[in-house]
């Protein structure tokens, strides 16, 4: 029993957690501690602390402690719905203030092309989906739909990666999965330190508003939202990285999925985009009639040198 909930413990203390949820808390709530301490008075505040009694003050400890690692975990919970709206999926706000977004992400592209260099097409690639319908209004959500959209693009390989990346996720090699694991702790730390930077600006402002010197809440207002929104740039970097392990395990392991689901690798990439696309109508939207493809019997054909001379012919994928 002792060692069960020992084990508990240390799963829900690994650095992990520690240093991605923990460690931001516990800065919050120690920010947030000053700032009630200096609208109190800290000769007051250190007062009152000393008239407690030893119990109480590991008792209050205690309390502060529990407090954190609930907090902690619970933004763990929260982690995938603080990242969607941080990406634009504003469902709750005016639609207005997603077409403004949208439009400054055009700007933004369309400075991009114009520019004419290497470092602006790759800027392009990481940064935007190929599809302006796809368009979200953050930088964010464009650099993460970006990843989303490169396997399922229609000139790469059809494969829709919100579907299929929970299957090619569980098939990757360890060293691989490792590499996206980190990825994601990177991405998902900045985004849990953007959300409380700019809760403790606003709170800030709310202590101004109680009337606070604006001499300690106007800094750390602006200290905080500006803050912030380094940590979310940095995000969007760490998103980048995420992305691009996303499209290399699409790369080098979709064929390998395939093979696990029982199906032989077609010999022609247009074959290949046409199995994904039935496989994905049968298994995602329950198709009730297989196609041609999926009703063929299964052979050991290898790949034909057609298949070299479709790839060669244009550079990209063929039809």
């Amino acid at each position: 029993m002792f060692a069960s909930v020992l084990d508990n413990v240390t799963g829900l203390l690994g650095p992990r957690f520690l240093f991605g949820l923990v460690i931001p808390v516990l800065a919050w709530c120690g920010g947030v501690g000053a700032l009630v301490a200096t609208a109190f008075g800290w000769t007051s505040t250190l007062r009152h602390w000393d008239a407690l009694s030893v119990s109480q003050k590991a008792f209050l400890a205690a309390a502060v402690a529990v407090g954190i690692l609930f907090l902690a975990k619970l933004l763990s919970t929260m982690i995938m719905s603080l990242t969607r709206v941080l990406e634009g999926y504003w469902s709750l706000l005016p639609r207005s203030m997603t077409r403004l977004g949208i439009r400054q992400q055009k700007k933004r592209l369309s400075r991009l092309e114009k520019e004419d260099s290497f470092l602006a097409d790759y800027r392009i690639y990481i940064g935007f989906p190929p599809d302006m319908d796809l368009l979200l209004p953050t930088r964010l959500g464009n650099t993460i739909r970006a990843a989303e959209s490169y396997s399922g693009d229609s000139e790469r390989w059809s494969v829709d990666a919100v579907f299929w990346w929970p299957r090619l996720y569980a098939l990757l090699p360890d060293a691989n999965r490792q590499a996206v694991d980190d990825s994601k702790d990177a991405l998902d730390q900045l985004v849990v330190m953007t959300w409380l930077l700019a809760g403790f600006g606003l709170v800030a402002v709310g202590f101004g508003a109680g009337g606070m010197s604006a001499v300690v809440w106007l800094p750390c207002s602006i200290g905080g939202l500006a803050a912030s929104r380094v940590t979310y740039l940095a995000a969007n970097s760490a998103a980048t990285v995420f992305g691009e392990q996303v499209r290399s395990s699409f790369d080098l392991y979709r064929l390998e999925l395939l093979t696990h689901l029982g199906w032989e690798t077609p010999a022609l990439w247009a074959d290949e985009r046409a199995l994904w696309q039935e496989l994905q109508q049968q298994l995602y939207r329950r198709g009730t009639s297989p196609s041609d493809l999926l009703a063929r019997p299964r052979t050991s054909q290898a790949p034909t040198a057609s298949a070299g001379r479709d790839i060669g012919r244009s550079g990209k994928p063929g039809f």
